[in-house]
Formats: C-alpha cells, structure tokens, sequence
C-alpha cells in the first residue's frame, strides 16, 4: 500500500488534480500505475489524449505506432487501451506498456535461462516519452526506444518483407533424388520460383533445367542457412526450402526480442553467437575481428550446450596446463584409456590421485566408470594439448572459457558443435595479440609460446565477452538463418505465447 501514500497526501492537502484523483480511482485496474502516476507528474499531470473532451493529434500518432509494432514482433492489440478505464489513462497505460516491451523486451531472460546475468539497460523510458509527448513527436517512439544498432533495423525490414510473403501457399517440394548442375527435373521450376521469392534468384525464367543461374542461386541459399555451399539440391537444402515465411517471420521476432535484451552499445567487447558458430571482437560498435569457433554439443544423448553468460575477460593464460574436469574424464577420456592404455601418455596426460602421481600404465582402468573415478588429470603444454596454447579466462559459474586447439581442420565443418561447452576459437592467436595491447607483438607472443613456459598475463583492462544465441542476424547485407541449436529459441517462442503481452 506504500504506493498510495502520495495521493493520500495530496488528498489531505486539497491539491490533488483531476488526472491524479482518477489515477487514484483506478489505480487497481492499471497495469502500471506507479508509472502512470510518474510519467503524468514529468509532464505536470497535462491531458495527452483527451483534453477537454476532444482527441488531440496524439491520439492517431498513437493508433499509427500501434500499426507500426507488428514489425517489430509485437502484436498491436496487446496494447489497445482497456475498457471500462478512463481513456485518457487507459491509453498511456497501454503507451507505458509498448514503450517499455520496445526497450527492455516482453520477457525476463534471466527467468528462461539459467545463468542469464547480462546487465540491464539504464530505465530511461519514462524521461523520453516525456520528451516526445512535450516536443510532439511520439511517432519517433520506435527510433528513441528500440536498439539503436544496423542488425535490429534490419531485421524489421526483414520482418516487413517475409510478413508479405507469408500469405502465400508453402507446399513442401518433394525431392527424389539429390539435383546438380545439368539436371533435369519437374520440382526444378518450383525451385527456381521459391528462390526468386526469397532473394537468392535475381529474375525468375520457368524452366525445369539446373542452370548456371540456378547454381549461383542454391549456392546463395546454401550459405544463407548454414549449410556448405555445395550447390547440390540434397535433404538438407530442401528441408531449408520447405520452412515456410511464417515460421522465419516468427523467427525473425523471436531474434528481435533478443535483441532488446542487450546493452545499447559495444565500445569494446567479445561477442561470440552460438548458433552461427562465430566470434567477434567489437570495438566502438564495428567489427575488429572474426572468427570460427566451435561450442558446445547439442546432441540429446550427448547433450553439453554452451551457456549464454556475460562476464569480462579478465587475463589470458599463454601454454596453459589443462586440469581435465571430472565429467569428461569419465566421459570422454576413459573409454580411449580402456582401449588403449597408452592414450594418456601419448597425449601428455599426468595422472594424481590426491597428492600423488601415479604412472598411468600402473592403474587397471577396466575397474573405473562414472559412479567411481578417483584421479585428477592434468594435461601439460604443448601442441598435444587439448586448450591449445592460448586460453581466456573469465570468471563464470559454468566454468567455461575460450581457448585454442590443435584440432584445427574441425573449422572447416560448417556445423561446429564438438565441444564440451567451452568455445574453441581458430583465431586465438589474433584474439590474444588485440586483448593484450599495447607492449605485445606477434613476435613476442611466438617467442613465449615457443618456450612452452605457462604465463598468464592479466588484462590492464578486462574486456566484456557476451556469449548470445542469435538464430537470425545479417551478413553482407543478405539476412542468414541457423538452427536453433539447443531450442533455446523453443523456450522463448512458448515464453511469449504464454507473456500474455506482459513483461
């Protein structure tokens, strides 16, 4: 009841307005009404809607951004103003609403995923549509509150192409046979329209041959969705073909949610997207560098996603030492012992139990498993080594970091999700010289990894690394697709269809 108090007061003195006397009246059937009451008090409890009886021009800004929020994933009837309330308070409690789903998002990430702790954006939607309703341009609602970088505008343009296309019938193309260059075959022309109508076809011609034309065009789509741009028509590109616009303009919202989860700017940061196996170092919002990296396993008997997380880069450790976790011990390392003794010692493995080391060609391991392990290994440096020689360190309760590896053809698998949850990153190296600055060169770093000593230097200045799930995002000006690779994007869509349009 604390928040009542003011009007109480204001009651008790004879000075309460008529716009505070009806917010008091119908403070239980706002949904925002501490809101209501601070946002009318920024603008000197003024009429916004109605005054003196009459709609002012606000009114059709209003019923106009309402038919602009679609394309921005959100669904405009969510926020008409309720019945049976005042209108000129049912209003702005419905403006209140949309504006703060436009800025911070319609869910709580930190609800959905465990370990969610990337930082919240400063709360300054109040002060700015009080700006706009005093200088007249709430129609800038969208410009002033949505994320302020490229990827988000694009991704609404997006949104407004595949809502058109999203009325047209989708059949699924069946497919007999794998096509390539030269072939012939009927499901070609339908091929041939569906890539035209998604942008990879520049001009549409009937015809049922496999072209030159039609080659470019697979092999656009191809990379578009994360597939190896092989230019053969096989299951995997059809299923991609068959995924109806609904389903990507769903997608293409659920990727725009995400979006107003983040802060509003990067000055200087590592950004690594799961789902498209990438990493990125940012600095004053541009790319500074890419990389492939691989994450996390997604398979469901083997399940090991890599957590989104936010923390800082605080060090980096050069010929680091691996002390293999207990799980993947078990896992992964015993199974090869069993097969072959010698694997640890081949591989640069110590073996302790407690205090002492113990010769691992000594130990019967057929009578070890997952319930009863009692050793701890350690994997010296070296180019055996599975950190590589560059490791990231970050502070996180998942235990996960970037690092190196010597398993450098992996990269050039196009579906990167090998890992035990930790990132490995094929650019380490480049990474580590823009981290550690000014004083380090490559010959340095070289001549440091060559001694095979373990340093780790502490960063003067720790960067931020986000690890985000981006299942849609824009590359080179063309709008790219990936799987949603742990179903992240399945916990968010049931999410919003159960928000009910509350945050």
């Amino acid at each position: 009841m604390a928040v009542a108090i003011p009007f109480l007061i204001l009651l008790l003195l004879g000075t309460a307005t008529a716009h505070e006397k009806k917010i008091r009246e119908s403070w239980d059937r706002l949904s925002n009404p501490q809101k209501v009451y601070q946002l009318y008090k920024l603008l000197g409890f003024r009429c916004i809607w109605y005054c003196d009886g009459l709609p002012t021009k606000e009114v059709s800004d209003f019923q106009q951004i309402l038919k602009e929020a679609v394309h921005h994933g959100l669904n405009p009837d969510s926020y008409k103003p309720v019945e049976g309330i005042d209108p000129e308070l049912a209003t702005t409690d419905s403006l209140i609403r949309l504006a703060y789903h436009l800025y911070y998002g319609r869910v709580r990430p930190s609800e959905l995923y465990k370990g969610w702790n990337i930082p919240q954006k400063q709360d300054r939607v109040l002060q700015t549509l009080a700006t706009l309703i005093k200088e007249e341009r709430l129609k800038d609602l969208f410009s002033e509150l949505t994320p302020k970088n490229r990827e988000y505008w694009f991704l609404v343009g997006q949104a407004r192409l595949y809502r058109d296309l999203s009325s047209l019938e989708w059949k699924p193309i069946r497919l007999s046979k794998p096509l390539s260059y030269g072939y012939r075959d009927a499901c070609l022309e339908e091929i041939r329209f569906r890539l035209f109508l998604l942008g990879d076809l520049e001009e549409y011609t009937f015809s049922e041959t496999f072209d030159d034309t039609l080659l470019k065009a697979v092999r656009s789509f191809q990379r578009r969705h994360g597939l190896p741009d092989t230019g053969v028509i096989d299951t995997k590109t059809i299923a991609k073909l068959n995924v109806s616009p609904k389903e990507r303009l769903s997608q293409v919202y659920l990727n725009l949610e995400k979006h107003r989860w983040l802060p509003e700017d990067f000055k200087k940061a590592v950004v690594v997207n799961i789902p498209s196996f990438e990493l990125f170092l940012i600095e004053n919002n541009s790319v500074r560098l890419q990389s492939r990296v691989i994450v996390g396993r997604s398979y469901k008997e083997d399940f090991r996603p890599t957590p989104m997380l936010y923390s800082r880069i605080e060090s980096i450790t050069i010929n680091p030492k691996w002390y293999v976790p207990v799980s993947i011990s078990v896992k992964d390392l015993l199974p090869r012992v069993k097969k072959d003794p010698h694997y640890l010692t081949k591989k640069g493995f110590r073996v302790f139990q407690g205090e002492e080391e113990i010769d691992p060609l000594r130990i019967d391991w057929g009578q070890y498993n997952e319930r009863y392990f009692p050793f701890r290994l350690v994997q010296e440096p070296g180019g055996k080594n599975s950190l590589g020689y560059i490791k990231f360190n970050f502070p996180n309760p998942f235990a996960v970091y970037l690092h190196d590896t010597p398993d450098k053809h992996l990269f050039n698998r196009s579906h990167r999700a090998f890992s035990s949850g930790c990132i490995r990153v094929e650019r380490a190296r480049e990474l580590a010289l823009n981290l550690l600055g000014e004083g380090w060169n490559a010959k340095r770093l070289d001549n440091l990894i060559k001694s095979q000593q373990t340093q780790t230097i502490r960063l003067t200045n720790p960067v931020p690394v986000y690890i985000l799930y981006f299942t849609t995002f824009e590359r080179d000006g063309e709008i790219h697709f990936r799987e949603d690779l742990y179903e992240y994007d399945t916990i968010l869509s049931r999410a919003l269809s159960n928000s009910g349009g509350r945050r």
